[in-house]
């Protein structure tokens, strides 16, 4: 199996296989940094210095640097749901590449998110995945090397 293709497996009806290199076409797909901004920042980042039509060309250009540049995750929710978590179920685990496992009540886990994209790049050497936490509380020490997801009872 390719070593960016991981699965959400165990306590669950459905087994699912995640690609997250093609993500990035992905509408749900979120920028980290911008997610985790001060919204009344990002609010004054929003206001445009010029006319309408010199902002919409700077819109434009600015989301076309951001998918080369920028960070992006999915928040694990809606791949948890479409697993289809058994009565049983409890927890999320997440499986690092050493063995290592991170787990979470699963009401937690649906707000965490699994970073694929770093700077424009596929994570490669520390991935397929980080693990985020909604809150953010783990942003400067993710969970790295992700290489699975276990619901657990």
């Amino acid at each position: 199996m390719d070593q960016h293709i991981l699965t959400l497996s165990g306590e669950s009806k459905f087994t699912i296989t995640i690609d997250p290199t093609v993500w990035i076409f992905d509408n749900r797909k979120l920028d980290v940094d911008q997610h985790f901004n001060d919204q009344s920042e990002q609010d004054k980042l929003e206001e445009p210095e010029f006319g309408p039509r010199r902002w919409q060309t700077n819109q434009i250009r600015t989301k076309k640097e951001a998918l080369i540049e920028g960070s992006y995750g999915m928040v694990l929710k809606p791949f948890i749901e479409n697993a289809e978590p058994t009565e049983q179920a409890k927890t999320l685990v997440a499986i690092r590449r050493n063995g290592e496992e991170y787990s979470a009540p699963i009401d937690v886990a649906k707000e965490w998110i699994a970073v694929f994209s770093e700077n424009g790049q596929v994570i490669k050497t520390s991935g397929p995945l980080h693990i985020y936490y909604g809150d953010g509380s783990n942003r400067e020490n993710p969970i790295t090397d992700v290489v699975g997801l276990r619901l657990d009872a």
